[in-house]
């Protein structure tokens, strides 16, 4: 398809020598700014056709439903995954993929079985942020530690290999990237 350019000049050109009240053009064609003022200015109605080749404009992205997860509400499950630990360690997703959502989130909780504190290892092969909801949680990864009380946000970056541990009881969401982390 040729693509036009239309100035001013040629809306005036179009009026003198033709008499024209109407200029169709192509999906592809150019008018400049000026030549869309001069036709206003003669009366001159600029109609675009519709481009037959073009696809259908997309329709509105469907977003998925929003979406409220009470705390009160949520009941953990063992941890199913068979690792050495000192704290008995409970969980459940409550944001996952099928929710339509690239994160994921759940809740965990870690109660201490031996006097002084309870922890258990962990690789993560994704990105995940931490909420203590109650309690301490401790998170170690070669001589590095933090600590959060509730409140405190954590971050862990994808790669670390840590372990989570708790002085005595701990509740926090934890919220990690991307949602199919268990897959990872």
């Amino acid at each position: 398809m040729t693509r036009q350019l239309f100035t001013a000049a040629d809306i005036r050109r179009l009026v003198r020598e033709r008499r024209a009240t109407v200029l169709v053009v192509s999906p592809a064609d150019l008018i400049t700014p000026e030549a869309t003022d001069v036709a206003r200015e003669l009366g001159v109605q600029i109609v675009r056709e519709e481009n037959q080749d073009a696809p259908a404009p997309p329709g509105p992205r469907k977003l998925p439903p929003l979406r409220a997860v009470r705390r009160a509400e949520v009941l953990l499950d063992a941890f199913g995954v068979d690792i050495p630990k000192t704290a008995e360690v409970r969980l459940r997703d409550v944001v996952t993929t099928e929710d339509g959502s690239p994160l994921a989130a759940g809740y965990m909780a870690l109660d201490a079985q031996t006097p002084g504190g309870g922890v258990f290892p962990w690789t993560l092969t994704y990105d995940e942020i931490d909420i203590v909801l109650e309690g301490e949680l401790v998170i170690t990864r070669e001589g590095e530690q933090v600590r959060g009380g509730p409140g405190d946000v954590i971050f862990i970056p994808k790669g670390s290999t840590i372990t989570f541990g708790t002085p005595s009881y701990t509740r926090f969401v934890y919220v990690a990237y991307p949602a199919n982390w268990s897959e990872l």
